[in-house]
């Protein structure tokens, strides 16, 4: 687990670690350079627990991660937000599926809430809940494709992420995008918890997918860019290049004014891939319908929105 000023909210994520009904824990946490509180929370929960506290450097979130697990002994790992809740039994149930199939990734619900309140989450069954081959697992995702892919959902066999690598501490940005696909193409199959439970929070000020500075867009490019190439070198199909566009095309608008030199990329990536414009459906602002994707995003830049 990173964590970077995650004092309000890091004791109830530790807390619900603590609770498993799976009795085999280690959780190790990378306090990366807090200013508040972080660092004092988990001293004070490691007392009698398997904690172990690490104090790293403002090294970033993938840094932090792989410094995390160079310390872990354990099987099996979940990397885990410091603001996210875990159902009880996730674990026990997760383990017990991996227990028959050691090259398989146990994969749970994602359940997002608003507000500090847990019991909000919406119920929003996915094409992907259920056990499916890596890549039909990459690509259905309700027609969509490479959708959520939060950390905790998954727990991965420890020598699965040895022979995929570990987390590339120079993306900042969509670093999950590039991560998670190179670990699951590496197993043979997902396998789906339904009792496993994350409860993601969402709308958390200062988090680390908002301020898309240059440095982020920069990442989140390469991001793009190297799981492009790995999903047309395990399948270079019709239905991947449309999911590869899909990506492309949202990513383009963020590039578009902020960073032109990506934007025009961008865009020779997606003529690469071929015309697929109309394959998934968007929904517009009315700006947007009017005026139209250039022009509203020049306003809001000039707003400073």
């Amino acid at each position: 687990m990173p964590a970077y000023n995650a004092g309000i909210y890091i004791e109830a994520t530790i807390r619900s670690i603590l609770d498993q009904t799976y009795p085999n824990i280690e959780i190790i946490i990378v306090n990366d350079g807090s200013t508040d509180a972080t660092e004092s929370v988990i001293k004070n929960l490691s007392v009698g627990n398997n904690i172990t506290l690490i104090n790293g450097n403002r090294a970033g979130q993938s840094a932090s991660e792989n410094l995390a697990f160079q310390h872990s002994r354990g099987e099996f790992i979940k990397f885990f937000d410091a603001d996210d809740l875990l159902s009880e039994n996730s674990i026990e149930v997760q383990v017990k599926r991996l227990l028959d199939a050691p090259n398989s990734i146990a994969v749970g619900q994602v359940k997002r809430f608003y507000n500090d309140d847990p019991a909000s989450a919406l119920h929003e069954p996915l094409a992907t809940w259920q056990d499916m081959g890596p890549m039909d697992w990459l690509l259905v995702d309700n027609g969509k494709g490479l959708g959520m892919m939060q950390a905790g959902m998954f727990l991965i066999p420890r020598h699965l992420l040895l022979k995929a690598g570990l987390w590339n501490k120079d993306l900042s940005q969509i670093n999950d995008f590039e991560f998670f696909p190179r670990v699951i193409l590496q197993s043979e199959r997902l396998l789906f918890t339904e009792d496993a439970k994350v409860f993601y929070r969402s709308g958390v000020a200062n988090s680390l997918s908002s301020n898309l500075s240059k440095p982020k867009l920069q990442s989140a490019f390469q991001s793009l860019e190297s799981t492009t190439a790995l999903l047309l070198k395990h399948e270079d199909s019709d239905r991947v290049r449309s999911v590869l566009f899909f990506f492309w095309d949202m990513w383009k608008y963020s590039f578009y004014l902020d960073d032109m030199d990506l934007y025009k990329k961008a865009v020779i990536q997606m003529e690469q891939l071929g015309n697929y414009t109309n394959v998934f459906p968007r929904q517009h602002s009315l700006l947007k319908k009017i005026i139209g994707w250039k022009n509203e995003k020049k306003i809001k830049k000039v707003l400073g929105r």
